[in-house]
């Protein structure tokens, strides 16, 4: 059997959860590139080192999950506009040793809410965390016509993302109020990854009405999500936000539309070992 050469990779600590390579592999098969992709622990002292080895590889590029989206912005050469404008890269493209850095979290984020049929233009919306992966969905909503609100569990950091993207900061006294009033909830922390008893709110405290969103995909169905759905809510897990995110990435580096529904039954498959 082929040994297929590693052309991209994840780098995230911890990485052993992420379905990224069980997608991207079948993307790759199925559209006959003789390829492989895979999940590297890169604890956050050993990027800069990672990132020097990059230039030198024959790597197309990388994804970055947690906690590196916001790192990396001083170790690529250029980003694109939009990737400047959220503070935060997930993606890189490796040409000939030149780092580009890239952010699919936004345009994978909407993708994944207009799939589920929530359009968020005009709606309030309460976003909960205020990492990397937060800039991007906060950017994608605010470029959609959404009243953004974000509270985050250290304040400081919370001002300092609504300060930069004109947010409406929500305190530790008033998220209840605030949640409830949303039309739509956003979950970017990782409370929950790997916890199906974990929710970032208090039992109880929901949007009166609308949708919730989790970014977490491991379990598909959070805490925050089954009690959403158990009031009524209409929930959108994880998943479509990973894969739209990801055949964005695929196409950045090979240039050919990814299999988005090939990509999509690979994670659940993969979800269910």
């Amino acid at each position: 059997m082929e040994q297929l050469e590693t052309r991209a990779c994840l780098f995230a600590h911890p990485a052993k959860h992420s379905l990224s390579p069980a997608m991207h592999n079948a993307a790759l098969g199925f559209l006959g590139i003789a390829a492989r992709y895979e999940a590297r622990d890169v604890p956050p002292e050993s990027l800069a080192a990672e990132f020097k080895a990059l230039r030198n590889s024959s790597l197309w590029g990388v994804n970055l999950s947690i906690p590196h989206k916001e790192a990396a912005l001083e170790l690529v050469d250029g980003m694109g506009v939009e990737a400047r404008a959220m503070g935060a890269i997930n993606t890189v493209l490796n040409q000939n040793g030149s780092l580009h850095g890239l952010n699919t979290d936004a345009p994978g984020f909407m993708a994944a809410l207009l799939e589920a049929g929530c359009n968020p233009s005009g709606l309030v919306v309460m976003v909960l965390g205020a990492g990397g992966a937060a800039r991007g969905v906060c950017w994608a909503l605010q470029q959609a016509g959404a009243e953004v609100h974000l509270w985050n569990r250290s304040p400081a950091r919370a001002r300092q993302l609504c300060d930069g993207f004109g947010l409406n900061f929500v305190s530790d006294f008033d998220l209840e109020t605030h949640v409830r009033a949303s039309s739509l909830l956003v979950n970017t922390t990782s409370v929950g990854l790997g916890n199906p008893l974990e929710s970032p709110l208090s039992d109880g405290i929901l949007p009166n009405s609308g949708w919730v969103c989790d970014i977490v995909y491991r379990p598909l169905e959070t805490k925050l999500l089954k009690d959403a759905r158990a009031r009524g809510l209409t929930g959108i897990d994880g998943l479509g936000m990973l894969v739209h995110q990801g055949a964005l990435a695929l196409k950045a580096w090979t240039g050919r539309d990814a299999p988005v529904k090939v990509m999509r039954q690979a994670a659940l498959t993969q979800l269910k070992t």
